[in-house]
């Protein structure tokens, strides 16, 4: 017996075997979770293992406000096999995640969903769905697209190749611009967020002009999803009462859409904006430089990150749940510096170990309950090494909802004595190459002023008068090393009496013993800094250097010479280099891994 179907003849058979196929197919309603909060920005609202093949899967979950909804599906499917899910928030329905035939795969998205009831299906057919999570999860900004280093050549540039290869964005769901980006469009596209930078406030000093500027900035360029407005500040609270006319205009008009107001100030500073608005369904996002200070770990938590933001609105008693609309605005700056961005202050101390202390804080202190994001300020003045740090934070504590640290690696850094030359050579082995022919200098103002420090150190120079004859050397033991664990050996050098001629230096960086050396993390490059009174008036130009090696032994000898090669000098005799900055911390070697959606 066949059947016909639109002129083709189907054998009867495989009509019984897809009607009992459908048959077989069932919805299968699933209780209700109990949300289970995993820190302070993190809420866990489904974890269901091995969901059956061919069922549809309903879950119902309550979104407590308009915000991110993350969604994680773990699945194998067979050559004819599929998963799919979708979420119907009100009367709209997204899909969200979907796996096609022969896969075996982890898929992640994120979508930003109206406050209420989401119904999330899952339909299975021929497949294996071993995890579904669905979360709620913060706003998590990625500063800036476009936007790489610009204060000298030799990073990577921060491309969609490189933010997708650290993990950044996986580990993000939205993404400030001032002008957009060659694949905004494909981002929006799959579910994720891009705002618009939008800056000049100063300027915006009537009502009609602010509302007109950020009714742009709300759709353009090309339809973002909201706006980032940079920034207000106390010393312009004259056009506070224009600016909440306006604001409010605005919300109303795209009640849907992100509106994130940068903030420099405190509660009592901004009250005059801050009040009227608080019920506005606007995010505050607070400005957080936070730069390395010599004290220790324990002194450093104690003294607290984000506290002075919200004991301030406890003291002022006009808005008690601020940390529900705050998204701290976490600075990033680090590397060299055109003027005085760079929180890598002392090579004794840990900059991505401070920063996860601040996350940590942010994601584990009962006083930032409930938090509504964080914002990574910003990637065109963060260094590398650093930024695939943050994709890792952003990862473990905003996705996985971690509150436990990611690293156990101290905040003092204990590999080397006197790195920054503040006690002379002391703990430094010397070896002229002519009588007289290394020293220290003190230059006031040189770190901050040349090298773009934020904490005025970096005065101290160890100053080095090449020979024709052989190099000048310094040398230490490096100490406390962990074998099969990567580390880096950081050097600042600038020409004594050259100091506004851009040139590269040719200098030694050696370390001896058994380890193996990384050379595609090799950089020798040169920055710019602004001209500055005290050194000239003119731009000075002052060399990164940084070398990258894999320990076998907890020891190693660190030679630092004024000569690339041990047997010929590769830049003029009498060249007057001087150098601090020497820093010997363990090193985040670039990786692939990406989850994607």
């Amino acid at each position: 017996m066949t059947f016909k179907s639109l002129g083709a003849v189907m054998p009867a058979a495989l009509v019984l075997a897809l009607v009992g196929a459908t048959a077989h197919a069932k919805t299968v309603e699933h209780p209700a979770q109990a949300p289970r909060v995993l820190n302070n920005f993190v809420t866990e609202l489904i974890t269901a293992e091995n969901l059956n093949d061919g069922d549809t899967h309903v879950f119902r979950v309550e979104n407590p406000r308009l915000g991110w909804l993350f969604f994680r599906t773990a699945a194998m499917t067979d050559r004819s096999g599929s998963v799919r899910l979708s979420v119907q928030a009100g009367k709209s329905r997204t899909d969200v995640l979907e796996h096609g035939p022969s896969e075996k795969r982890t898929a992640e998205s994120m979508r930003w969903l109206p406050k209420g009831e989401c119904v999330i299906r899952l339909e299975v057919t021929d497949a294996d769905v071993s995890v579904l999570d669905v979360r709620l999860v913060p706003i998590i900004v990625y500063e800036r697209m476009v936007g790489s280093f610009r204060a000298m050549e030799g990073f990577p540039e921060y491309d969609r190749k490189f933010l997708r290869r650290c993990g950044m964005l996986d580990s993000v769901n939205t993404i400030g611009t001032y002008d957009g980006f060659s694949w905004m469009h494909e981002w929006m596209k799959s579910g994720r967020a891009a705002i618009r930078i939008s800056g000049g406030v100063p300027q915006l000093n009537t009502e009609d002009k602010a509302y007109r500027h950020w009714d742009s900035s709300m759709v353009n360029p090309s339809g973002v999803n909201g706006m980032i407005v940079d920034e207000f500040y106390p010393s312009i609270g004259r056009n506070f009462p224009h600016y909440v006319k306006a604001l409010k205009r605005i919300r109303e008009k795209y009640p849907e859409r992100m509106c994130l107001l940068y903030t420099a100030g405190g509660a009592d500073t901004l009250r005059q904006l801050i009040e009227p608005l608080k019920d506005q369904d606007m995010y505050w996002t607070t400005q957080q430089q936070v730069y390395e200070t010599h004290v220790t770990e324990q002194e450093r938590v104690a003294q607290g990150f984000a506290h002075g933001w919200v004991n301030g609105f406890r003291k002022e008693g006009y808005y008690p749940d601020v940390s529900t609309r705050t998204i701290h605005s976490i600075g990033i700056f680090s590397g060299p510096s055109p003027s005085k961005y760079n929180d890598d202050v002392f090579p004794d101390r840990d900059w991505k170990v401070l920063r996860e202390l601040h996350f940590h804080e942010l994601a584990t202190d009962p006083m930032h309950k409930g938090s509504a994001g964080i914002d990574m300020y910003q990637s065109t003045m963060c260094q590398e090494e650093y930024l695939r740090w943050m994709a890792k934070l952003c990862r473990h504590y905003l996705i996985e909802g971690s509150a436990e640290r990611l690293t156990s690696d101290p905040y003092v850094l204990d590999h080397i004595d006197n790195p920054d030359f503040e006690q002379g050579l002391e703990g430094w082995t010397v070896e002229e190459a002519e009588s007289g022919s290394i020293g220290v200098k003190h230059l006031k103002g040189f770190g901050f002023r040349v090298q773009g420090r934020h904490g005025h150190t970096g005065d101290h120079l160890v100053w080095m008068q090449r020979s024709a004859d052989k190099p000048n050397r310094i040398k230490q033991q490096i100490r406390n090393l962990e074998p099969g664990r990567y580390y880096s050996v950081t050097l600042y050098t600038t020409d004594f009496q050259n100091m506004h001629d851009r040139q590269l230096h040719t200098v030694g960086i050696l370390t001896r013993g058994r380890l193996r050396e990384q050379p595609d993390e090799t950089i020798h490059s040169v920055w710019k800094h602004n001209a500055e009174k005290d050194f000239g008036g003119k731009p000075t130009y002052t060399n990164y250097h940084r070398f990258v090696f894999l320990a076998m032994e907890s020891t190693a000898e660190l030679v630092i010479s004024d000569w690339q090669w041990a047997s010929v000098p590769t830049s003029p005799a009498g060249q007057e280099l001087v150098m601090n900055f020497v820093q010997v911390e363990p090193y985040l070697l670039p990786e692939d891994g990406a989850a994607g959606d």
